[in-house]
């Protein structure tokens, strides 16, 4: 099957999505390269929001002095980036971070600072995009956002459960294998329910809950066999080799806390099953006490500026009330932005408390937050004033 065929609008149209059955469309995730097929799926859903393509360069005047630059990625996150830059006025380029001559076009680029979202759909995309990033931010001293330490993290559940041990933040217990024997070993003495997980993965896609003995061995068998495959992903990027294995949390919801510079957002998600991540159950809610210090501590520990922290109520209580279960350097956009309540809008640390600003903030997936934040960053190191500033979504 060729790439082209991949992306003929037969292939892409509502009707064939409908009436297309769950099982032929898993099977077809077999034989066809599904990553290339669902990066032309975001191509055409970023695509619809602007009403054609997704412009690779500011094209009019800007009252900032910063150019942001803005790293493009196969799943077309970057368009939030784009539409941020252009609803605030802020000059931006476009650059392809997969490119062959990738450094001499940033360095030629102009920009004072970059937004970046590594592609995720292959794992050799993301390895290359995170092997540039670490040359872009060690080697070229180049100021990105979110930082290389925390797009380090995003995605990955063994990077974060090593950098949460190592830190000393609460979280549920959490052990990696990397032995077959020793993680059996470990199953048949371990007391169930418990959590197994692929190292990558979003939306509760790569996260089990296993209730039995032997639906654990069955889990292990595949990771340290063929590979477990999260669903929605390419056969082709089966997780091997590493079992993930997480205390079971008893839980009625997960608190999302959102940091964007020194603005914090409040989520909530309900459970629906065993799962509250990915459940579609999501609402605004009054940060329970003491989250968003919790919250500006950790963050404030890794030194992270655009980072989303999901925490589980801890059922020991006291000092540590709350559990991480989740840190993420971006999230995606919120589906219906008219379910708002009057625990919509951001939170920041004023002289004495936290202070509340009721409105939508959370435009283009927190894009705007993002892209504010940083070109106030960039002018501010210029020793320069004000900057753009995020206002909320009427």
């Amino acid at each position: 099957m060729t790439n082209r065929w991949l992306r003929t609008d037969l292939l892409h149209s509502d009707l064939l999505r409908r009436m297309t059955p769950s099982w032929l469309k898993q099977a077809a995730r077999g034989w066809m390269p599904y990553a290339i097929y669902r990066s032309e799926q975001c191509r055409r859903d970023a695509e619809a929001r602007f009403g054609g393509a997704v412009p690779l360069e500011s094209d009019y005047a800007s009252p900032y002095p910063v150019t942001l630059g803005i790293f493009s990625d196969t799943s077309h996150y970057f368009a939030h980036h784009v539409a941020a830059c252009r609803e605030m006025k802020v000059a931006y380029r476009v650059l392809d971070l997969a490119a062959h001559d990738w450094i001499s076009r940033i360095l030629q680029s102009g920009c004072g600072a970059f937004l970046a979202s590594p592609s995720t759909l292959r794992s050799i995309d993301r390895r290359v995009h995170e092997e540039r990033l670490w040359v872009a931010a060690g080697d070229l001293g180049l100021r990105l956002c979110p930082s290389f330490q925390e797009l380090w993290l995003w995605e990955s559940k063994r990077r974060m459960r090593e950098w949460l041990a190592a830190r000393g933040v609460p979280h549920p217990a959490t052990e990696i294998f990397l032995d077959r024997d020793a993680a059996e070993a470990y199953l048949r003495s371990a007391r169930y329910p418990l959590v197994i997980k692929t190292d990558a993965s979003a939306s509760a896609n790569g996260v089990f809950v296993v209730r039995t003995l032997r639906r654990a061995l069955g889990l292990c068998g595949q990771a340290f066999g063929r590979g477990i495959i999260p669903r929605n992903t390419d056969p082709r990027e089966a997780q091997a080799g590493c079992l993930i294995v997480q205390e079971y949390i008893p839980h009625d919801h997960e608190w999302r806390i959102v940091r964007i510079g020194d603005d914090y957002l409040c989520r909530r998600k309900g459970r629906v099953g065993d799962y509250a991540s990915g459940s579609g159950t999501i609402e605004w809610a009054e940060p329970p006490a003491g989250a968003l210090d919790f919250v500006e501590r950790i963050t404030d520990l890794g030194g992270f500026h655009s980072m989303a922290v999901d925490l589980f109520a801890a059922p020991a209580g006291g000092d540590d009330r709350y559990l991480v279960n989740e840190m993420q350097a971006l999230i995606g956009p919120i589906v219906n932005t008219r379910l708002r309540n009057a625990h919509t809008g951001r939170w920041s640390r004023g002289p004495s408390d936290w202070e509340f600003t009721p409105g939508f903030f959370y435009q283009n997936a927190c894009a705007n937050l993002r892209a504010a934040w940083l070109a106030r960053t960039v002018m501010a190191s210029r020793g320069l004033e004000g900057g753009p500033v995020a206002q909320p979504e009427p």
